[in-house]
């Protein structure tokens, strides 16, 4: 079997020996090679060639005088990642091996063309797979192409240009509470609950950043209070949680707090460590998306039915529900978007832009001057 050796350089830098015995001349061998990639790749081979390195050495270079298959560029790229978590590696490949490998994965990298990629996009849809899930595989797609350019594989991206499903949402499938609305479900809630539902809605934080806060998060003496939002719950490349980033950088944000929100909060960050889950269990634990949904908020949500609300609102509508109070208030755009974490105003205008009551008037006056011609 051969071996491989880590070598540390002056600079620092690493290179790597890898060590065989000839078979034909049963004297030892080495080769320093740059990258650990490589050095791993020079073993396999011997391994499988009786410690032959002309066999090897053949292999080798003529590997590298085949163009990777789209599949292979796809899995090379996600090995050059830099420093990604496990769930985005797990992300990618499971993007991978279900919806890139078995279409268009087997097709030369210098051969994918548009026709190609329209044709994997048809059996996405064919195949009844969301707008979103087909733009976030394109993307994938796209971002290994980008890699395949730099390694010249290829000379440009054929991803550019191709045509993907809309994922544009319909106004309704956004919903928002009004106050009483809000109010029928949060009487019929579980008791330990109150709370932390409030805070969702009075803050338009999501539910996997405001189930990450810790008690230090929370500032309730400074002037306003404040919350700070700069973390979430994570899911690692074997389905475990854990703490990670917000979704966005954006994501980073402090949060004023309202002071109905300041009482509420003040039983729960008194005599606690800073290092606390802000909101847990009754065992302590983090509150877990599923078991919320299922144990209270969709008991509240038909409680609230039952005694005339016609709505059934989702947890994330909470969100949406708190953007929509803000409007209602005349705040601006670049205020709720700060708020809530966007990455940029065009985000939340394109998702709450047609509630803003100045664009809804100021549509309906244009409309007004334009017709004074011909009305009477």
């Amino acid at each position: 079997m051969a071996s491989i050796s880590t070598r540390i350089k002056k600079d620092a830098s690493k290179s790597y020996m890898v060590r065989w015995r000839d078979p034909k001349s049963h004297t030892n061998q080495g080769l320093t090679v740059a990258t650990e990639a490589e050095a791993e790749t020079l073993k396999r081979l011997l391994d499988a060639n009786g410690q032959s390195f002309e066999i090897a050495q053949h292999a080798i270079l003529s590997n590298q005088a085949r163009v990777p298959t789209v599949a292979e560029v796809v899995q090379e790229h996600i090995d050059l990642l830099i420093r990604p978590s496990s769930g985005t590696v797990r992300t990618y490949q499971v993007m991978l091996d279900r919806h890139i490998r078995d279409i268009i994965g087997h097709i030369p990298v210098d051969k994918l063309d548009y026709r190609h990629l329209n044709h994997w996009v048809k059996s996405m849809m064919a195949k009844g797979k969301a707008p979103k899930t087909i733009h976030n595989v394109h993307g994938l797609i796209s971002a290994a192409m980008n890699t395949a350019e730099m390694l010249q594989y290829i000379p440009k991206n054929p991803c550019r240009g191709v045509q993907l499903p809309s994922i544009d949402k319909a106004e309704d499938e956004a919903m928002f509470l009004t106050h009483s609305e809000f109010n029928m479900i949060l009487e019929v809630m579980g008791e330990r609950y109150k709370t932390f539902t409030s805070f969702l809605v009075m803050t338009g934080t999501r539910f996997g950043e405001a189930t990450a806060l810790k008690v230090a998060d929370v500032d309730l003496l400074a002037k306003p209070p404040t919350v700070r939002v700069n973390k979430a719950w994570k899911r690692d490349g074997k389905s475990q949680f854990y703490i990670g980033a917000t979704k966005t950088g954006a994501g980073k944000r402090t949060i004023g707090l309202n002071p109905a929100l300041v009482d509420l909060l003040v039983p729960l960050v008194a005599s606690r460590t800073g290092d606390e889950l802000l909101f847990t269990t009754p065992k302590g634990e983090r509150i877990v998306h599923r078991l919320y949904w299922h144990f209270y908020w969709v008991p509240a949500v038909k409680a609230a039915r039952a005694h005339g609300l016609r709505k059934s609102p989702r947890i994330h509508d909470l969100r949406h529900t708190h953007a929509s109070w803000l409007i209602q208030d005349g705040v601006n755009l670049f205020t709720i978007s700060r708020r809530l974490g966007h990455t940029s105003t065009r985000t939340t205008e394109q998702v709450y832009g047609h509630l803003m009551p100045e664009a809804l008037q100021a549509g309906a006056d244009a409309t007004e001057r334009s017709i004074s011609g011909f009305v009477r």
